[in-house]
């Protein structure tokens, strides 16, 4: 019984032992594939980090030797600027008659906004038609004739200068149609504006551009 004991003992130790180094070798295993794998992930990690730095620090470079490409872009772009300028104030103005034109004559608000900003510059050509607010309410302002006198009164008002050689004649063209077809997309397309805004277009060609 005491040499199965000791026997017993024995192997309880070396068994022991053996659980020992299995445990550590399997920790010191463990320890070193996560070092290994956190230092693959750490490494890609970094290498993009620096590649990011890299591709940063080329964009910067391409942008300071284009910077001279770049200003003479601004540069030409400024010199289109009076004409763009000119042309959209232009046809602010006469889409806001238009406007306005359509909404009396046809009971019909194309938008809100619309509606208070054609409102809005109306107000600052009262001076110059010598009317009233009530007026611009009645469908007698708004007819045919009378819109086409007062848009012409509005061309011949207009002082053009440093357009980059574009005449007051095509710029006012230009503003022209596009106020009309920025009126008529607002009141549903084409054809959808009173038959009064057409005639008013036909009128002010005829008087003004195809003379």
């Amino acid at each position: 019984m005491a040499d199965i004991a000791s026997v017993n003992q024995t192997n309880l130790t070396k068994s022991v032992e053996r659980r020992t180094e299995t445990k550590s070798s399997t920790l010191a295993s463990e320890h070193t594939d996560s070092f290994v794998k956190s230092q693959a992930a750490f490494i890609p990690a970094y290498t993009k980090r620096s590649a990011q730095k890299q591709q940063a620090d080329n964009n910067l470079t391409q942008k300071e030797n284009s910077g001279e490409e770049a200003l003479k872009k601004i540069d030409a772009e400024s010199a289109k600027a009076p004409e763009e300028l000119l042309t959209k104030g232009v046809s602010h103005i006469l889409r806001a008659m238009f406007v306005k034109q359509g909404e009396v004559l046809s009971g019909n608000v194309p938008s809100v906004g619309a509606k208070m900003y054609a409102e809005e510059l109306l107000s600052q050509l009262r001076q110059m038609y010598g009317n009233s607010p009530a007026e611009e309410n009645s469908e007698e302002y708004w007819q045919p004739d009378e819109t086409a006198t007062r848009m012409l009164i509005f061309f011949d008002a207009v002082n053009i200068e440093n357009t980059g050689g574009m005449s007051k004649k095509a710029l006012l063209e230009r503003s022209f149609l596009s106020a009309f077809n920025d009126t008529e997309r607002l009141f549903g397309g084409r054809g959808m504006l009173p038959l009064e805004c057409y005639e008013t277009k036909q009128l002010v060609s005829e008087a003004y551009f195809n003379r």
